[in-house]
C-alpha cells in the first residue's frame, strides 16, 4: 500500500472499528452490583457521603430540617496511556497495508481499557483504601456519629463466620441511631474458596451426623461471585457486598474515555518509519459507605 494522506486516512477508519469493537468488550465476572459509574468533569470529585441520612417522618406541626453532617471526600482522577508503533515497511509490503497484521493488536489495545475499570473496582477489594470516614475501607471502628460499623474480620470463610457477618450488618445504624435498610446480597470469593462459597450458599442440604441430610438455612441467602483476581496473597479473602439498595459500596469515575489517535501524515511516517496509534483516558474508583462492604481479611 503506498503511504499518501487518503490510504492512511481509510486505514485509520479500519481501525477505528476495531477499536470501538474492542472498548465494548466486558470482563467475563460482572461486578455491576458492587460499584456505580460516576460523572467526572474536573481533575477531581468531592464526595459528601453524609454521617446522617434522613428518613420520612409524620408530617405534625413545622418541618423539621436536619443539619445533614458531611465529610469533603476527594478522589482524584488518574491519567492512563496505551501506545503501539506500527511498522511503515509492514503497511508497505502488506496488500491490506497491514490492517490484517495490526487489527488484533489495536482489538486488545482497546479491550485493555474495561478490563482496566474492572481492576480499578476490584483493587479496591484488594487495597482497602482509607474511605471518608478516616479509616481504611475494612476497618473495626467506622464511626457514623456515635455509632460504630465493625466491617472486618481476620476468620477464615465459613459457615459462623458467614453468619456473624449478617448478625453484625443488621445491627448497623446510622449516626441518628436509626436502623441502616438492607443486606447483603452478593458473596465474593477467590477459586481457592469456591467449593466453600458454594457449600455456604448454593448447596441446598447439608451432611449431618448418621449420614442423613438437612435443610441449608443459608441456601440462596446471597449470590455466590467467583472472581479470580482474588488469588495468590488474596486467595483466602472474602467479602460479602449489599446491592439491596441504589447506592454501591465502590465508586467508579471516568472522567475521559479513551480516542484513539492515529498518525497520518504520510511525511512524518516516510520520515520516521513508523505509523504510531495511541489512546489516553482517566478514571479513578473509591469507597462509598463501608456498611455496604464486609471483608474477610486473612
Amino acid at each position: 500500500m503506498d503511504i499518501n494522506a487518503a490510504n492512511l486516512e481509510a486505514l485509520n477508519k479500519n481501525y477505528s472499528v476495531d477499536w470501538q469493537k474492542g472498548i465494548a468488550w466486558k470482563p467475563p465476572v460482572d461486578l455491576s452490583f458492587l460499584f456505580m459509574d460516576v460523572k467526572s468533569t474536573s481533575a477531581a470529585n468531592f464526595y459528601a457521603w453524609l454521617n446522617l441520612i434522613p428518613g420520612f417522618r409524620e408530617w405534625v406541626g413545622d418541618r423539621i430540617f436536619f443539619n445533614v453532617q458531611s465529610q469533603k471526600f476527594e478522589v482524584s482522577n488518574v491519567p492512563y496511556e496505551a501506545s503501539v508503533t506500527m511498522g511503515k515497511s509492514v503497511i508497505d509490503d502488506d496488500k491490506d497495508g497491514g490492517y490484517s497484521v495490526y487489527a488484533p493488536i489495536i482489538r486488545q489495545m482497546a479491550e485493555a481499557w474495561p478490563q482496566l475499570l474492572h481492576e480499578l473496582v476490584v483493587a479496591v477489594l484488594t487495597g482497602n483504601p482509607t474511605c471518608f470516614t478516616a479509616s481504611a475501607l475494612f476497618a473495626n471502628s467506622h464511626a457514623y456519629g456515635d455509632q460504630i460499623i465493625d466491617n472486618l474480620v481476620t476468620d477464615a470463610l465459613s459457615e459462623t463466620s458467614f453468619n456473624a457477618a449478617f448478625e453484625a450488618r443488621a445491627g448497623y445504624k446510622w449516626a441518628n441511631g436509626k436502623e441502616i435498610p438492607g443486606t447483603f446480597t452478593h458473596l465474593i470469593v477467590g477459586e481457592k474458596l469456591r467449593k466453600t462459597g458454594y457449600e455456604l450458599v448454593l448447596n441446598q442440604y447439608l451432611s449431618v451426623a448418621g449420614g442423613s441430610t438437612s435443610g441449608n438455612p443459608n441456601y440462596k441467602k446471597c449470590e455466590l461471585v467467583v472472581l479470580p483476581s482474588l488469588t495468590g496473597t488474596y486467595d483466602d479473602y472474602w467479602f460479602l457486598s449489599d446491592a439491596s439498595g441504589s447506592m454501591r459500596p465502590i465508586c467508579r469515575q471516568i472522567r475521559q474515555v479513551p480516542v484513539p489517535l492515529m498518525d497520518t501524515n504520510p511525511a512524518t511516517v516516510m520520515r520516521s518509519g513508523k505509523v504510531d496509534y495511541m489512546a489516553d483516558g482517566r478514571a479513578a474508583a473509591a469507597p462509598t459507605f463501608p456498611h455496604l462492604i464486609y471483608g474477610g481479611r486473612l
